[in-house]
């Protein structure tokens, strides 16, 4: 077995020009096997690079790149054939920002396995400008790690809604619609040390002053083929994690304003949480939905399917709508809310606004849909309307169950309201105030109401307008909590809650996620709004993974936002195994 090393002829402190090729400074000793080195390929992931094949064939490649310091954390992955194939050479993810990186290659080449040893310099991290100059991104401070977890790495979907530059004048007609609902999406990943190891340059994908460059960046899923898949507006992506796009496209002419969720299914679909672009309403009015319709796409963009809420649910619904204000959705401040939620028909007119405001009636943001699931089982979705309640809907766009309070349902969806039970089946008592006996509750503005795997459901309940209650500035509480569902009987049965003790530390007024993770039998859960409704805005989420059916937490990050308006979105782990 040969050993080569190879060195960047740069200077340590040198910054090098994104996307340049590098001239390797090689020892009289030895031969270089490969060619030239790319930071940056694509243009959008700076901390990634590409040891190119030299235009030879490689096959079998594996990447360490070495933790930095005495507790820095070694990522390592294999790379399949047809990566190397596909990019041309080693693609190498996980570099320290500012800093030389020693990084690790073995491949076979013509019946030898060969190892080499090289030193990348990538550049800091550069983000918008921003009004605060304090830090680029977030910190991430490690509370606890479980060693089962040493190996995490986690990537942040955050957003920026107050930055400089953001055109709050752009907005669709006097249809509506969400597009003046803008922001900047910070994306990064990692370790479980906290050190930046991956960002996304937003600034080659958002632009304000264009329609199809507006929008959050938001709903990042890692798919089975390991890349990354997510949503901005008018358009939605995916990518590998070097940054290679797979797809960059418009949504479909008939939907418009994506955010918030893109999930693929069991089937290799793609779910997309949009609105209607043109939507004939039942008075004869024309708009432009809001946040309300599910589109199914299939790998070519065509669409197999859609789901519009307004027909399927009762968009005049108002109960949680009265307790919340313009806060609740990220409204820019310019954006007026009605002042009245009072009875349907008669908010029609001047009173309120169409477009991206609380209001009931299709044409405003009656639903705010936020998370999609797909039942592989019979084929439905499962939707979190965060101003109604979760609720599964058969291909046949028939509710099968809802998971919210009861109060206010219409006929015909009244009786798909789940009864709660206890372990045994038998229905729950309440006492004079409505609550139920054994702490059973349901979600309150809810977010991420997914399968577990196990049969079961989970869900970030929020907290906000718990008990149809108006906003309290204290004295709250979210939680993650886990509930089984039984179809055939319409019951649901909670099994499990995390985070109410915690309070108001804890609580996260709107966004959020948890996510049962198989991998290690926990629950990830990231309360990503904490602080939320301070006046300084600086939120500071918290991202922790709790062994499943228990209160013991393995693994515990502070996450602090040192710019206003920088609020968390999600969080997800990202497995190398199936990047490359």
């Amino acid at each position: 077995m040969s050993q080569h090393d190879r060195s960047t002829a740069q200077q340590p402190d040198a910054a090098l020009p994104e996307g340049a090729c590098l001239t390797a400074g090689i020892p009289d000793t030895t031969v270089s096997r490969l060619g030239a080195i790319v930071l940056n390929p694509y243009g959008i992931a700076p901390l990634t690079a590409l040891i190119r094949d030299g235009g030879q064939t490689l096959r079998d490649a594996r990447v360490r790149v070495l933790g930095r310091g005495e507790h820095g954390v070694d990522i390592h992955y294999p790379v399949s054939d047809k990566a190397l194939w596909t990019h041309g050479g080693i693609p190498v993810f996980g570099l320290y920002p500012e800093h030389r990186n020693e990084v690790e290659v073995a491949y076979t080449l013509g019946g030898e396995r060969i190892r080499e040893r090289y030193t990348l310099y990538a550049p800091a991290v550069r983000l918008p400008a921003v009004a605060s100059q304090q830090a680029a991104l977030p910190q991430v401070e490690p509370v606890q790690v479980d060693a089962a977890l040493k190996q995490r790495l986690y990537l942040f979907n955050h957003l920026l809604t107050e930055l400089p530059g953001v055109n709050r004048q752009l907005k669709w007609n006097a249809q509506g619609g969400a597009a003046e609902w803008d922001s900047v999406g910070i994306n990064w990943i990692t370790d479980s040390q906290g050190e930046v190891r991956w960002y996304l340059d937003i600034e080659r994908l958002h632009d304000s002053t264009r329609i199809d460059g507006l929008g959050a960046s938001m709903g990042f899923q890692q798919t089975a083929d390991g890349k990354l898949i997510w949503g901005q507006g008018q358009r939605y992506f995916k990518h590998d994690l070097l940054g290679r796009p797979v797809w960059e496209r418009r949504l479909p002419g008939k939907f418009a304003d994506f955010s918030h969720e893109i999930r693929q299914t069991a089937k290799g679909t793609y779910l997309l949480r949009v609105g209607s672009s043109d939507y004939r309403r039942d008075d004869g009015k024309q708009v432009r939905s809001v946040r309300d319709q599910i589109i199914e796409l299939d790998e070519s963009g065509e669409v197999v399917d859609f789901w519009d809420l307004g027909r399927i649910l009762d968009p005049y619904r108002a109960q949680l709508l009265h307790t919340l204000g313009k806060a609740a959705v990220l409204l820019p401040e310019d954006v007026r809310a009605g002042d009245s939620l009072a009875a349907n028909e008669a908010l029609e007119g001047d009173g309120l606004p169409f477009g991206d405001v609380p209001g009931v009636g299709i044409g405003r943001n009656w639903a705010h849909v936020n998370s999609i699931a797909h039942d592989p089982v019979d084929d439905g979705i499962i939707v979190s309307a965060r101003h109604q309640g979760v609720v599964k809907i058969g291909r046949d766009k028939q509710v099968k169950w809802i998971l919210a309070a009861p109060q206010g349902w219409r006929a015909g969806l009244q009786d798909k309201v789940l009864t709660p039970v206890d372990a045994q089946g038998q229905p729950l008592a309440q006492d004079a105030q409505g609550r139920y006996a054994g702490g059973f509750d349901w979600s309150w503005t809810q977010h991420t109401a997914w399968l577990s795997g196990k049969g079961t459901l989970t869900v970030f309940d929020n907290g906000w307008g718990r008990d149809f209650a108006p906003t309290r500035l204290e004295g709250n509480y979210s939680r993650a909590v886990e509930y089984r569902i039984d179809e055939a009987r319409g019951t649901v049965e909670q099994l499990w809650e995390y985070g109410k003790e915690r309070g108001d530390d804890w609580y996260s007024p709107i966004t959020s996620v948890v996510e049962y993770r198989a991998d290690s039998d926990t629950q990830l859960i990231y309360s990503a709004s904490v602080s939320y409704l301070t006046r300084e805005k600086l939120t500071r989420p918290v991202l922790s993974e709790v062994k499943y059916g228990t209160q013991e937490v393995l693994a515990e990050y502070r996450v602090t936002s040192l710019q206003p308006g920088n609020v968390g979105y999600r969080a997800l782990v990202i497995d190398l195994d199936r990047a490359f």
